[in-house]
């Protein structure tokens, strides 16, 4: 349809409006409309014509017949031809979009290693370019940078802004200027990612549609802060490059292991995404709890997980149902909402969201049980924060109640114990070594040599060893694992992680 009223394009209106009786002629020339003429204020033959005038009057003539032809069209042929040219505007954007994302792949693409079970990332130049953001606004440089992106030290930032590694509008800067609006803020850094799980990303199924893989703990699904190249999304697209288009259908949290589904089209992403969103999704995990929870529940124990929950929020609500095994099942509703954004911390509160999940209780280990959990709502943190709520938080998420480390080996003990004496080294060396952090770029130096010298990671060393002990320091993984969804009249399913097995450990 939109194909027939393309003959109503503007250079189409121009070639039927224009026939030669309104064209302007060469000097000398009489109009034809001149030699019919019977009015007597007509300019005699032999007068000498304004090439301006002539010029004019055709047009005045010609712009009178486009808005002849124009007034002619129906209302639909007008809307069509409107769509017609937003769809070439909204396509000529793309293309320039695309040109743009494949020549800064192309530039910066870094290369994966593999060392001691952990992925990393080369080290790349990365340019983070923003206009200034409202909240900004009447705050120092300085300030706005140490408030919004606290993971580097103000040091770092002044240093970052001496040697124009941070400027404004283009422009090295002082670090009390003020930021105003439209000013354009860029953050050139020498980016090493923290590492992440070296398992494998394994493909589990795969058709014309989906494709459905496991992700390692560790790693977040997108790019995002820290991440970019050492996101699943990133990797699984570096993994199937004859893949251009691969959408996540949901997230998955960066410390939880499990299922997750791509799209191979954004219309089929958009589709899933909507079944999840109108709760037609039906989503299983596994957790490893602190504490023991019985396989079947009397009335004194039930008694206690209500107590419990009321006491660690009022608006919480407990009840108790049974599957269709007939195995007891604990029914968890409790608002959620955000407590800090900066640091991705939720809380239960009378003044959250609504959200819903249901615990069964699997197998009782010697510290810790192991149980089944399957949310009704898809809030952030979700399971983690119903868990604790009932008094039996993930064993190792030290964010909601669980012990940072907890039931890790000795080997994995004896690593941190290197990491934290690495560390304290670090520090010392840092604070004697000489530094050449605020010397602007000079002539001659790429972005990546002036970057890597005014780098502190580069500077004091801090390679692979040193972003393998920050990550032995910090909780890597919890023992929260996505094992099945059911959507869209399909069931996709994922291995049980090696932790679910029966341990005397913990």
């Amino acid at each position: 349809m939109v194909a027939e009223t393309v003959m109503m394009t503007p250079q189409d209106d121009a070639t039927a409006t224009t026939d030669p009786a309104m064209r302007s002629t060469s000097h000398g020339a009489t109009p034809p409309t001149a030699i019919a003429t019977s009015d007597a204020s007509a300019a005699p033959v032999d007068a000498a014509p304004s090439a301006d005038g002539d010029a004019s009057v055709s047009r005045a003539k010609a712009a009178k017949g486009s808005k002849r032809k124009k007034d002619q069209r129906t209302e639909e042929e007008l809307a069509l031809h409107a769509e017609f040219r937003a769809k070439k505007r909204m396509a000529r954007k793309e293309r320039k979009r695309n040109v743009k994302a494949a020549a800064n792949a192309a530039a910066a693409e870094p290369d994966y290693y593999f060392s001691r079970g952990y992925r990393f990332v080369t080290p790349y130049v990365y340019e983070f370019r923003t206009h200034a953001k409202e909240r900004w606004f009447g705050r120092t440089l300085l300030a706005m940078f140490t408030e919004e992106f606290g993971a580097n030290s103000p040091e770092y930032y002044r240093a970052a802004i001496a040697s124009g590694r941070i400027t404004v509008n283009n422009k090295i800067v002082s670090p009390d200027t003020v930021i105003k609006n439209r000013d354009l803020v860029v953050h050139k850094a020498h980016r090493h990612e923290p590492p992440v799980s070296g398992e494998e990303v394994a493909i589990y199924h795969e058709d014309d549609e989906v494709l459905v893989v496991a992700k390692p703990p560790s790693m977040p699904t997108h790019p995002c802060g820290a991440y970019r190249h050492n996101s699943l999304h990133t990797i699984v697209s570096r993994m199937r490059p004859d893949l251009p288009t691969l959408n996540i259908v949901h997230r998955l949290d960066r410390l939880t292991s499990g299922i997750v589904i791509l799209a191979k089209s954004g219309a089929k992403a958009k589709a899933l995404a909507q079944c999840i969103s109108d709760r037609e999704a039906s989503k299983t995990y596994l957790a490893r709890v602190r504490g023991h929870v019985p396989l079947q529940l009397d009335d004194a124990f039930k008694q206690q997980l209500v107590a419990t929950a009321r006491a660690n929020c009022a608006a919480s609500e407990v009840s108790f149902l049974q599957d269709d095994s007939g195995a007891d099942v604990i029914h968890v509703s409790c608002p959620l909402r955000c407590l800090s954004p900066r640091d991705a911390v939720w809380e239960c509160h009378a003044d959250g969201k609504e959200s819903q999940t249901r615990v069964r209780v699997r197998r009782l280990d010697r510290a810790t049980t192991l149980v089944e959990c399957k949310p009704i709502t898809g809030r952030t943190h979700q399971i983690r924060l119903h868990l604790q709520l009932l008094g039996f938080p993930i064993a190792n998420d030290p964010c909601y109640g669980g012990e940072l480390h907890f039931g890790e080996s000795a080997e994995r003990r004896a690593a941190i114990a290197v990491a934290a004496a690495q560390r304290e080294t670090e520090a010392s060396t840092r604070a004697t070594a000489p530094a050449d952090f605020t010397t602007p770029q000079r002539d001659g130096e790429s972005d990546d040599e002036f970057l890597r010298r005014t780098c502190p990671w580069c500077h004091h060393d801090r390679g692979a060893d040193a972003a393998y002990n920050e990550t032995q320091l910090h909780c890597a993984r919890i023992w929260l694992h996505a094992l099945e969804y059911k959507l869209g009249g399909h069931v996709f399913q994922v291995p049980e992680p090696s932790w679910a097995a029966p341990s005397d450990d913990y």
